[in-house]
Parts: C-alpha cells; structure tokens; sequence
C-alpha cells in the first residue's frame, strides 16, 4: 500500500499520465528493488520512491523535475552493498597476488607465467606470509576480506594502520612461528619481518584525506602511515626496503592520479616503494564540472543550500560546496553514505531544511 501511495505521489509531482506511469514503472521497481531501497541512510520507514517523489517535489517547474529524474535515470551511479562485497572479494587475487607472484618469480629466477610452479614454492608461501593486511578506515571491510582470502592467515590482517608497539611485536612472532613452518625442509629465516605491506579502504575521490602538503608538514592517513613505517612502530616489523601497495576498491582516475604521483616522491625520501591500485575506477567523463551546460548545472546552482559548506569543506579549496568537496561533481552514492564529492544536489544533511534524494551522515563535525 505504501508503495503505491508513493508511486501515485510520483505521478503527480511529474504530471504524468497512465500511460507515463505504466512505462516508467518497472525500471522504477527494479531500481528500489535492486539497488536503491538499500540506501543505509533512508531513515526507518523510507523507500526509494518515496524519497524520490518528495525530493522532485522541491523544484518549482515541471521541466525543472523532469530533467532532474532523468538525471537519476541516466547519470547517477549507485554502488550496492553486493557490489562492494564482490570488490572486496576481487582485491587479494586480481591486485596483490599477481604483484607477489611476479616478485617470486624475479627471486626464484624463472618466467613469472608459470603460476603453478611459483605458487606451490616455499618462496611464494613465505612471501604471502611476509605480506601485512592494514585497514584505513572502517570501509576496509576488514571481516569480509578474511572471509574472502582464506589462503592469507588471520594474524596478517589487521582492521587499522595505528599499531601499537605491543600489537606489532605480537604480529612479528607470529610472523617468525608461521615462517619456520613454511620452511619445510630449507632453513627458515633468521628473523622473518614483513616485505609488503597493503593498506586497504573502500573509496577516494580527491585522495586528499590520505595525503595532502601542509604547512606543518604532510598530512593524511597515508602520511601518518609513512611516519610510523619508517621511524616509528612499524619501522620495527618491517624489512629494509619495503613495497606499500595502497588498494582502493573504488578511487576515481583523478584520486589515483594524484596519490600516485604524490606518493612516489614521498617514497623517494625514504625504504617504501609506493604502488596506488584501485578495483573499480571512476572515469573523469563521469563527474559534471563547475560552468558545464544543460539542465542539471541549473538546478545545482539554483537549489543550493549553502549551509552544507563547513570548514572541511574549505579545505578542498573551493568556497562552496555546489559539486561537492574540492569540485568533485561525482553523481556517486555509496549504500552506506553519500560521498561528500558529490554534487549538494543529491544529499543534503537531516538537520536541514532542504530535502536530499540520499540522506547523508556528516562524519566530522565543526566545533561548537
């Protein structure tokens, strides 16, 4: 009943006839039904359809609402929680094991295409083993990717990149017990410490918030990393010159980019070898550009509200947050929260006034 009561509201915000309603409502089931009832952030009771009758209902003209609902047909892109999952499941074997599997082959000194042959060696299995797990952030999703890697060891994933001296000397023995058994019939060695270290995280779209130059000095997740893996906890437990494989499952072109040239010189300063990987990218073509043409741009610009913009957004350079933070223009909601590099007109916060299609929970807050 309910349902139907938001379809026949939808209807009547575009002015549609049975016929309109008829045509368009089996895309519009299929997309709640698929993808968008799962929205994390709908507050309990709210659907899909239902949030997206009441946001069309706050442009004033009919052509105004039309152009916004074919935007949400045809340009915006809405990440699942199955989907995510499935990158998770994908980001061990298609982005880190080939990278070990050809560093085993350069050691043992044959063709890095015999894949078998590397990976039943003693070699490769130390090296798996001699390779640490970090999280970035809670959208690691670290549970799942233990679930989805069972030939990785428990004690090599850990869900945060800030150890403390305990937890470090605690992976490192498991690391020297682990080893030996490896070993088999060579000798083990000496004192095992890790070669390879993965920093995982769901999603970037500016790379900012894992490095960014300040006037202080570098600043960031990632730069936190760097500090603490070449003077601080983690210089203890791993080995020499290490190789730093930062793996996103999703980044935009633009992010990777921009950690990937960053981080190269920040390695050049120090034993870490960085490498930026991304499961699933974001192309540029997608993001919509301040001064663009076409309905959409109006409607972003017109139906602003700009009590959004807070001092995090100020540090993305710009002095609204029309497109989103640091101009991202991203018609992109994840199905647990809405990006804050996307465009204002898709979420808005459920302190304020103007109604957003995607609700959006503000992770910081300003101080009072």
């Amino acid at each position: 009943m309910k349902d139907a009561l938001a379809e026949k509201l939808l209807a009547h915000v575009l002015a549609w006839e049975p016929e309109d309603m008829a045509r368009e409502r089996p895309l519009l089931q299929a997309m709640a039904a698929y993808k968008y009832d799962g929205y994390q952030q709908f507050f309990p009771g709210m659907r899909f359809i239902e949030s997206l009758a009441r946001w069309l209902a706050r442009f004033e003209t009919p052509d105004e609402r039309h152009a916004a609902y074919e935007f949400v047909k045809t340009r915006l892109i809405f990440c699942s929680a199955d989907e995510v999952t499935h990158l998770v499941e994908m980001a061990y074997p298609d982005h880190v094991r080939p990278f070990l599997i050809r560093r085993a082959a350069d050691e043992l000194g044959v063709n890095p295409h015999h894949v078998t042959k590397i990976t039943n060696s003693p070699e490769f299995r130390l090296l798996q083993r001699e390779c640490l797990f970090l999280g970035l952030s809670d959208g690691a999703r670290i549970a799942d990717f233990r679930r989805a890697n069972r030939e990785l060891n428990n004690e090599q994933i850990w869900q945060t990149h800030e150890l403390s001296e305990a937890r470090a000397k605690g992976l490192l023995k498991k690391l020297a017990s682990h080893a030996a058994q490896l070993a088999g019939a060579g000798a083990p060695p000496a004192c095992p410490k890790f070669r390879t270290v993965v920093l995982l995280d769901d999603f970037t779209a500016s790379g900012t918030s894992y490095y960014r130059p300040d006037k202080d000095g570098p600043a960031g997740k990632i730069a936190s990393f760097h500090h603490a893996v070449t003077e601080g906890v983690l210089s203890q437990i791993v080995d020499g010159r290490i190789d730093v494989i930062v793996l996103l499952y999703m980044a935009t072109e633009a992010a990777k980019s921009y950690l990937e040239g960053h981080l190269d010189t920040l390695g050049r300063q120090g034993p870490v070898a960085y490498h930026v990987e991304a499961v699933q990218r974001f192309s540029d073509s997608i993001r919509l550009r301040q001064g663009g043409g076409g309905p959409i741009h109006g409607l972003i610009d017109r139906y602003y509200d700009h009590s959004v913009f807070d001092e995090h957004f100020e540090k993305g350079g710009t002095d609204h947050a029309k497109y989103g933070y640091a101009a991202g223009g991203l018609p992109v909601v994840l199905h647990h929260n809405t990006p804050n590099n996307s465009i204002a007109l898709l979420w808005s916060y459920d302190d304020r006034d103007v109604v957003g299609l995607f609700p959006r929970v503000q992770r910081h807050k300003e101080a009072p």
